[in-house]
């Protein structure tokens, strides 16, 4: 079935979510601590914070950082609307930085030009599972004294140098949105080497208080509405946590299906000079969605007509950030301004055959090819 979104609530996900609810572990509870560790264990990251969804993951680990009013923070313009407003929400301004053409990831060169002193962090995305270049990036962090957060929304998975990405940095955010590899219907999670990060991020998801467990003799009668600082409420639901720790036994599955899926389409499109996202030596992506990349705008519309006249989904690629209503301004970035116009992405679920793979990728080459 070609679809973005996968059959994921099967028996193992529903005899662990009838367990929790057999239990009344509806709200934050043993579950969501059972899923931070098998996140992390996964990771091979110390520390794992759930919370409600991605965009409050990556809120949360800006907000830890300290980012505040009048800071800069360094995204890509090629990216959902997010990450940026991510930034946004504590005062701070997206800086928007170009992207390389090949991986459609967020280009270094750009990123050095970019920094000023207001900046305080760098946010690379992990565009539709492919890995960006993290050294690089990671090295003008370091030169210029800057945090990194990676958004690993659509990369679950996904490694860079062998190291799997959301683990490369200083935080790194995932989204568990109904369409991504690992679902929770909504949920996110943030991962980090640094105690003192994941101590703020625990604090922040729960409106700042102070856990009952952690209080001590009077402090327990006294202060179970103490609240150390303001905080959101962002926690996740043990029962969000059962279905991803179910989800959790099958990732490894799941992202080589994935990746059989887009070396299909790949051979095909080959047939007719349709590009997609190069794979740097060092990385390996998980294969969200497979990017097809068209020659021009018009060849774009003709497929995109074609497969809503057959029913079948793809997605646009993003609307530049920079050109967004809330973020609109005259900067110049011509690579995302050019590749936001030509592209469009497929379905990359388990749960299309090759048949289907094959045949879809026919489908939308003969389209190009009469455009």
């Amino acid at each position: 079935m070609i679809t973005f979104e996968d059959p994921y609530i099967g028996e193992e996900e529903k005899k662990i979510l009838q367990e929790a609810i057999g239990k009344a572990s509806i709200i934050q509870g043993p579950y969501v601590k059972k899923f931070e560790d098998a996140f992390s264990s996964y990771y091979s990251s110390k520390y794992a914070c759930a919370c409600f969804n991605g965009t409050v993951a990556l809120h949360l680990a800006l907000a830890a950082l300290g980012i505040k009013r009048g800071d800069e923070v360094i995204v890509p313009s090629f990216t959902f609307v997010a990450t940026a407003n991510a930034v946004s929400y504590l005062g701070a301004k997206p800086v928007f930085a170009d992207i390389e053409k090949n991986t459609l990831c967020i280009n270094p060169e750009s990123v050095t030009k970019k920094v000023t002193r207001k900046t305080r962090a760098i946010i690379p995305v992990h565009v539709f599972g492919y890995p960006c270049e993290m050294g690089a990036i990671n090295e003008i962090a370091g030169k210029n004294g800057l945090y990194v957060v990676e958004d690993a929304a659509e990369a679950h998975g996904a490694t860079y140098d062998g190291k799997k990405t959301g683990s490369l940095s200083d935080i790194g955010c995932f989204s568990f949105y109904a369409n991504k590899i690992i679902s929770t219907g909504e949920g996110g999670m943030c991962l980090t080497n640094k105690k003192e990060f994941d101590a703020k991020m625990r604090l922040l998801r729960s409106q700042g208080k102070v856990k009952n467990e952690e209080l001590k003799g009077d402090d327990f009668i006294e202060k179970k509405y103490y609240h150390e600082m303001l905080g959101f409420n962002y926690r996740m639901l043990d029962l969000q946590a059962a279905i991803g720790i179910a989800q959790m036994k099958k990732i490894d599955k799941k992202i080589e299906a994935r990746r059989k899926i887009a070396s299909l389409y790949e051979k095909e499109f080959s047939k007719y000079g349709i590009k997609t996202i190069e794979k740097g030596e060092k990385t390996n992506p998980s294969c969200w969605v497979y990017p097809v990349i068209f020659k021009n705008r018009n060849i774009r519309l003709k497929v995109g007509r074609e497969l809503v006249k057959k029913n079948i989904p793809f997605l646009s690629f993003f609307w530049p950030c920079h050109k967004q209503p809330f973020y609109i301004n005259d900067e110049k970035l011509p690579v995302t301004e050019e590749i936001s116009k030509k592209g469009l992405s497929i379905p990359c679920s388990p749960a299309i055959t090759e048949q289907e793979a094959i045949n879809l990728a026919n489908l939308i080459g003969n389209a190009a090819k009469n455009a």
